[in-house]
């Protein structure tokens, strides 16, 4: 579903090394893979090369077995419907309820408008938002807000999700809904590719036995995995993280 070959990303403004060298990547159906990383290492770079909005500096990166960089600009477009996105900025629209945000994705798609509210109101319930779908988003807390973005990247069941630290705003049990729901996306066949550094993310993580790679000094490396009670001990301890419950661990991800 996603690839990387050998890739290397130079910084934006071109200055210093490169942020990411050699990276390699893949990442199948029903898999989810958590990438890790410092603020201002590069973890956002590597969403912005997957979806085409920078080019490689060297190597090549592969969605649903096409070459991102010799896409044209509307075949880019067409994949990206395919792919749910998750962006750190959410960038959700002010003016539109809860519910229309996780919508718009399927009115663009042309759906019929009784479908795509259904839809986007069982997306809602699964991330605990079925109280504040009718809600403008300003009238949301930041947590509510970024579940919301969870919630439309996942409302025409996606081929592949990015998500790009969906769970830096929320508590532990929103990052257990969280991380439910994109295990619940994995099970169904999605490939998933999620980024971020929060200590109960990690500790769902290590439960659920996801693939971990840690970006230092350019490299993407791949991380052993720990017994999950050495990593629920040490995080539990100092940051008050709960386990993930065992209903959630039976969602259809080994």
């Amino acid at each position: 579903m996603i690839e990387l070959v050998d890739v290397r990303l130079d910084h934006p403004r071109g200055e210093g090394r490169p942020l990411v060298t050699d990276a390699n990547l893949k990442v199948t159906r029903g898999e989810v893979v958590v990438i890790i990383g410092a603020a201002g290492v590069g973890t956002s770079r590597i969403v912005a090369a997957v979806l085409g909005e920078v080019p490689p500096s060297a190597g090549r990166i592969e969605l649903m077995g096409r070459d991102v960089a010799k896409l044209r600009r509307s075949s880019l477009r067409l994949l990206r419907r395919r792919i749910g996105i998750v962006p750190q900025e959410l960038c959700l629209l002010e003016d539109r309820s809860a519910q229309l945000n996780v919508a718009l994705p399927l009115e663009i798609d042309g759906h019929p408008r009784s479908a795509t509210i259904l839809r986007a109101q069982e997306v809602l319930t699964r991330l605990d938002l079925e109280s504040e779908a009718s809600l403008p988003i300003d009238c949301l807390s930041g947590a509510e807000r970024q579940r919301v973005a969870v919630a439309r990247a996942l409302v025409r069941k996606p081929e592949l999700v990015i998500a790009d630290h969906p769970t830096s705003a929320q508590d532990d049990t929103g990052a257990l809904l969280v991380c439910g729901a994109l295990a619940e996306a994995a099970a169904a066949g999605a490939a998933v590719v999620l980024l971020g550094r929060e200590p109960s993310l990690l500790a769902i993580a290590e439960q659920l036995r996801w693939r971990q790679h840690h970006l230092i000094d350019g490299k993407l490396i791949e991380v052993a995995r720990s017994t999950i009670d050495e990593v629920i001990v040490d995080i539990d301890v100092d940051n008050n993280v709960v386990p993930f419950p065992l209903s959630a661990r039976t969602a259809g991800v080994a």
